[in-house]
């Protein structure tokens, strides 16, 4: 079909998931143009009261960057009706140009094409509801690929558990601006200033991502979702980066690059995120690293880029916000 929008809505929030996902990140789908080459929006308005939103940023609601990656996903995989749900596999490039508050709307104007094996290319570029640009993705959706797939380099080794060394659980409660059920970093297992930290975040079967879960359902649909698993990693970097005290206001992710995945993770895990620091400029970091579930690398990060920006930047309901 071409030229006329075809509205879909999504699945009531009563009605039982099918996978694991953090919340519903799709309210309706508007279908421009159908196969091979789909063109469709996205829309979805940030709420409050969404699982996980209350613990991002307290008082100050935020849409997490990676839920958007999240909302894309869950749109192709609808529009597609695929068996199984899609999955990321690559995070070509991602920029977040400004902040997306509670109340907005969200408008995300997607084109997805095959791109061999199962896998899809995807381009999303998102706008508020006055017209500001919000955000530009590139990814790779497919399937999970092996449930024990690695991204391990030969010789590659997960990092060895370690005694506790670094910010303990009050100081991580009292340096991120996140809260239960957001906070997404349960350990500090060695740390050093300005270069390194390794982190743990363990995955509980009650985690939020787990509720309202169908019965019956394969252990494949129980995947730790993996916008999840980008934001806990995220939130060890921000750790890491607030010791360097060059982050002066309110840290949020502007761009992710070459964010490459593979394996399942299942309630169970406990993963372990390696972050580093690769270069510092003004209010901006930039973070490279992996994370391990056990001896597999299940995720590589080629570049976070962190930035710090004042608070009127941020909250729009601040007077001179744009």
């Amino acid at each position: 079909m071409t030229g006329t929008a075809v509205p879909r809505t999504a699945p009531p929030d009563g009605a039982p998931r099918t996978f694991a996902t953090p919340l519903r990140a799709v309210d309706r789908l508007e279908v421009l143009r159908g196969a091979p080459e789909h063109r469709f929006r996205v829309f979805k308005t940030v709420d409050p009261e969404d699982p996980y939103m209350s613990g991002h940023f307290p008082g100050l609601t935020l849409l997490p960057a990676v839920f958007v990656l999240e909302g894309i996903r869950q749109a192709v995989t609808g529009l597609l009706g695929a068996g199984e749900p899609l999955n990321l596999v690559e995070v070509v490039s991602g920029r977040w140009l400004a902040p997306m508050q509670g109340g907005d709307e969200i408008c995300l104007d997607v084109t997805a094409g095959e791109d061999g094996a199962g896998r899809w290319r995807v381009t999303a570029d998102g706008v508020r509801q006055d017209g500001t640009p919000v955000v530009a993705v590139k990814v790779v959706l497919g399937d999970a690929g092996p449930a024990g797939a690695s991204l391990a380099a030969e010789g590659e080794h997960a990092p060895a558990p370690a005694a506790v060394c670094g910010p303990d659980y009050t100081e991580i409660l009292d340096r991120l601006p996140v809260r239960h059920p957001m906070l997404l970093v349960d350990r500090v297992e060695s740390f050093r200033p300005g270069r390194e930290i390794t982190t743990v975040k363990a995955v509980s079967g009650s985690e939020p991502c787990y509720a309202s879960m169908a019965d019956g359902l394969p252990l494949s649909r129980y995947m730790f979702p993996r916008a999840l698993m980008l934001e806990s990693f995220g939130q060890s970097s921000v750790l890491l980066w607030l010791a360097t005290g060059t982050a002066e206001g309110v840290p949020v992710a502007a761009a992710f690059r070459h964010c490459r995945f593979a394996g399942e993770v299942r309630p169970g895990a406990v993963l372990r995120h390696v972050a580093r620091i690769d270069r510092l400029m003004a209010n901006n970091v930039f973070v490279s690293g992996q994370t391990w579930d056990g001896d597999r690398c299940v995720m590589t990060v080629g570049a976070l880029i962190g930035s710090s920006r004042p608070r009127t930047q941020v909250d729009r309901r601040t007077a001179g916000a744009f």
